[in-house]
Parts: structure tokens; sequence; C-alpha cells
């Protein structure tokens, strides 16, 4: 039996990375009736197009910085919605704090709402990052959920998606305080895996620039090591989140840097090259090429995941397994 076996589920950012896994989650493995929700028709359907006619699958199109009209009950919402781009970050920083500061206040509002109409008490999982736990030492360091007193600096490059999300967190435990919202915070390494729709982001770029037979080009040689964590291990912590996790309380998903997980973008580049030459994926030997000499590298964030392994959790994906699934299952998509 599945945690969610006939509940019905409100998945927002349904066609990103974190989303579309755990809807397909969900379709494949309970009896739960999904609701995605995503602002594009057409990348619902796909993204979805396979499930278009299962009964348990229905999508809304809309920008989930409008209030929710839903008339169904909602048992749980699982709020993904947040672009990740660092192209959208930098250059429409607007669209990447409203869905986090207005579509969260209209996720709570509707838990509250539907309470208040008809007595159903839904939860609701807000997804919060990594990045609430900025870094000012000159040294890596290992986080807990309790360590949130370093800040993103005000005019960073990262702060409109930084401190949407903290703020996130701090209108959830507002609702919980002042309305007994039922909220849990999870807040998520850096995640890697394959999607349908693919983030703009450079580990995507590095995996199709070495399928396609070239050499990946590295700008920056000196990058953080981050925590990262493969999507499959995300989902099934996400689970464990809403099923045990107490309303109020946030707790890291993260690799914690076990299975080589603590690894920069240039690394994870190294990775990916040697699975496609491995595999012989390319047609030709690739390679990663430096543009410049490297300095000491940027310290970096270890997510403590003790927390969430004290619930039964822990994860199970080395960085070169879930580097290898990824690239197949992009191969066989394509």
């Amino acid at each position: 039996m599945h945690i969610l076996d006939g509940k019905t589920v409100l998945v927002t950012g349904a066609t990103g990375l974190i989303g579309s896994n755990l809807c397909y989650e969900l379709l494949n493995k309970s009896t739960a009736k999904v609701i995605a929700l995503s602002r594009s028709k057409d990348k619902l359907e796909r993204v979805f197009g396979e499930y278009l006619a299962d009964p348990n699958f229905s999508y809304i199109a809309k920008d989930i910085c409008e209030p929710l009209e839903i008339s169904e009950k909602i048992d749980c919402i699982f709020h993904a919605a947040s672009p990740i781009s660092g192209a959208v970050i930098s250059n429409q920083p607007v669209n990447v704090i409203l869905p986090n500061i207005e579509g969260i206040k209209n996720c709570l509002e509707f838990i509250k709402n539907q309470e208040q109409k008809s007595g159903i008490k839904g939860r609701i999982t807000v997804f919060s990052s990594a990045t609430v736990y900025s870094n000012n030492t000159l040294l890596d360091r290992t986080v807990n959920e309790d360590d949130t007193e370093c800040q993103t600096k005000i005019n960073a490059p990262n702060a409109p998606y930084a401190e949407s999300k903290r703020m996130s967190e701090v209108i959830a435990n507002a609702y919980c305080k002042q309305y007994g919202v039922d909220a849990v915070i999870a807040r998520i390494g850096y995640v890697y895996g394959f999607c349908k729709e693919l983030p703009n982001t450079a580990f995507y770029s590095f995996m199709k620039t070495a399928l396609a037979g070239q050499d990946i080009t590295i700008n920056n040689p000196s990058m953080a090591r981050r925590d990262n964590i493969y999507i499959d291990d995300v989902i099934s912590g996400l689970f464990t989140v809403y099923e045990q996790g107490i309303s109020g309380e946030a707790y890291n998903i993260s690799s914690a840097g076990e299975k080589d997980n603590f690894a920069a973008a240039d690394e994870m580049a190294g990775v990916i090259a040697d699975i496609v030459n491995k595999e012989k994926l390319a047609g030709k030997t690739v390679s990663v090429k430096y543009l410049s000499d490297a300095d000491s590298r940027q310290s970096g964030i270890i997510l403590s995941n003790d927390k969430l392994k004290s619930l039964g959790w822990a994860p199970t994906y080395s960085l070169y397994d879930g580097i290898r699934n990824t690239i197949e299952k992009y191969i066989k998509e394509n």
C-alpha cells in the first residue's frame, strides 16, 4: 500500500523535474487522484500525454500566483512551482519571487478555507531549498535545520530565489501558528534526474553536449561543491516528510554528501563524460575542457539529513548511478 492511496493530491509546478516525477510515482504506484497544475496547457499535455485518459489524472493550466479555485476536496498539496533556471533568476526575478510568495499564500489560503468551509483538513508540503543556508565562510560546512542565521546578500545574483524561498517558509509557519494550517517544509538539495522538459541548467546542458559527441566546456573551474541528490531519493524523502513530518517543522532532503554526491558542476560533467565514453554513447570520446586555470574551490554546504533519517529514510543512489540512470532515460525518451 502507498501512503497516499485514495487521497486527492494537488501538485503545483507539475511539469518541472520534481513535480513531474512526483506525479508519475503517484500515478504508477498508488491509487491517489493526481491534479497537476502548471501554467502551460501544451506543456502539461506533453509531459503527461500517456496519462490524459487515466481516471486518476487531471490537470489545471493556470498560474499559481492566481487564487486556487478547485471544487474537489484536496487531501495533500505538494507546492513545487518555482523557476530554477539561472537565466530566469537573473533576468526575470519577479517571475521567480511571485510563485514562491503569492503561490504559497494561495496554497495555504486554499487549505485554510477548505477546512473552515467543509472540515476537511489537508496537508501542504512546502518545497524550500538548500539556498536558505547561505554560506559566508571560506570552508565547506555542514548545516542542520536550525542553521539558518546566514543570509544571502540582497544584491546577490540568486537573492530573488534564495530570499523568496526563505520567505515562503516564514509564511507557511505563520499560517501554522495563526490558523492551524498543517504545513511541513522540505528543504531540498540540488536535484538531478530525468525530466521530459529538461531544466535550463548546466547539468542538462553538459549531458546534451556530451551525447552529441562534443566536448564539455567549463568556464569557471573554481565552482563550489554542492549537496546533490538523485530525483528518486527526493521523491521517497517527500513521502516520508508528508507522512511523518511534524507540522511547522523543516526537514532537509539531501544526500549529505554521501555516495560521492558532494560534487561541483564540473565534477558532474566529468562523470557524464566518463559514462558517455564507457558506454560508447556518442560515437567518439568526449572530454571536459577548462577555459582557464582553476583557483581554489569556493566553499560549499552539506545539508545534514540526520533528522529525516531518524524517520527511517535514507538516500540510496550514488552520483554515478544517478547520472547514469538520467542519461539512460534521456536516450530512451529521445
